[in-house]
């Protein structure tokens, strides 16, 4: 469907949980309060989300948490998602710890391709920046996905501190792309925004070789549907992408929703505009879902605001909100 702006909107993340297993510094360093199973979505109205999102037009879905893969029966949801007529793509993002036991499952169910995060290969860096000690878990992880078969990229967070030589050298010998994402001012984000991917693409530069932007429309849709910018650094043979929030804008061609885990439908990661589909499944307007999701999505924001902090209305912490 096209929001009030004309943008078709076709991309669903969906947050399965808002649990980790990490207690990453600049997203949940003290975790998260219990809410309870009982004020989080079920797989029943997950799916009938998504049945309805269809009818409008969604046709990617990503599943996000938290971290996904601790909810309880987080395949058989996917191979509920991927029974529905009309998804073309189902993607997740995880920290990768527990994709060693999950990764044959996740193929079979039906997931496209996953997105792990992984911000440095030094243990004790690693030890600093999630509160644990499971990164060789998450090389497990990735080796694991691969032998499934299941398409794979990096995600860095883009923060102060990063040395990105190590992880691009590692993508270069696992053959995966890799994918910077400017950390957003969102909860304890706001404590971790630096450097904009610009500078750190010309930090590449002077280590791996002249960048040029991978323009091909069929090598960039292999990519996915997301916002990153590829490039092709001379040296590398295997691109890495930047997704630059903060410092490179791409709102006037946002195709995204979010579902968070409490059931809310987010428009925006700036703004707490939007609407409680846990109630509209739950209190007897079920025959009401689609008018109100379209509603809803018409009314997404024309662009976020990080650039002016003190416009945001949006106050959850990130993995309230869903990555």
């Amino acid at each position: 469907m096209l929001d009030r702006y004309g943008r078709v909107i076709n991309y669903l993340r969906i947050s399965v949980t808002d649990r980790c297993n990490l207690r990453c510094c600049y997203c949940m360093p003290e975790g998260v309060q219990d809410v309870g199973m009982k004020n989080i979505l079920t797989f029943e109205e997950i799916w009938e989300i998504v049945r309805t999102g269809v009818s409008l037009g969604i046709t990617h879905i990503r599943i996000t948490g938290g971290e996904p893969l601790v909810r309880k029966g987080c395949v058989d949801l996917i191979r509920g998602i991927r029974e529905i007529p009309g998804v073309e793509t189902i993607t997740m993002t995880t920290n990768g710890v527990l994709l060693g036991n999950y990764g044959k499952q996740l193929k079979e169910a039906g997931v496209d391709g996953v997105n792990i995060s992984l911000d440095t290969l030094d243990p004790e860096e690693f030890y600093k920046i999630t509160g644990k000690r499971e990164l060789q878990e998450v090389l497990a992880g990735i080796r694991a996905a691969k032998t499934a078969g299941l398409p794979v990229k990096l995600n860095a967070v883009n923060r102060k501190e990063l040395d990105p030589i190590p992880l691009v050298r590692y993508a270069q010998e696992e053959n995966l792309p890799l994918r910077f994402i400017e950390i957003m001012p969102v909860g304890y984000g706001k404590k971790y925004v630096g450097r904009s991917n610009e500078e750190l693409r010309e930090t590449l530069e002077a280590v791996c070789g002249k960048a040029e932007c991978m323009t091909n429309r069929e090598e960039l849709s292999r990519m996915g549907s997301g916002p990153a910018v590829y490039y092709q650094f001379s040296d590398l043979k295997v691109p890495v992408g930047f997704i630059s929030a903060i410092h490179g804008k791409f709102c006037d061609t946002c195709n995204r929703v979010r579902l968070t885990a409490e059931g809310y439908l987010k428009l925006c990661l700036c703004y707490d505009e939007g609407e409680d589909l846990r109630r509209v499944l739950r209190e007897g307007e079920k025959e009401n879902l689609r008018t109100i999701m379209e509603q809803t999505i018409f009314r997404k924001p024309a662009a976020h605001c990080f650039e002016h902090p003190a416009e945001m209305t949006e106050t959850h912490e990130m993995v309230k909100i869903g990555g």
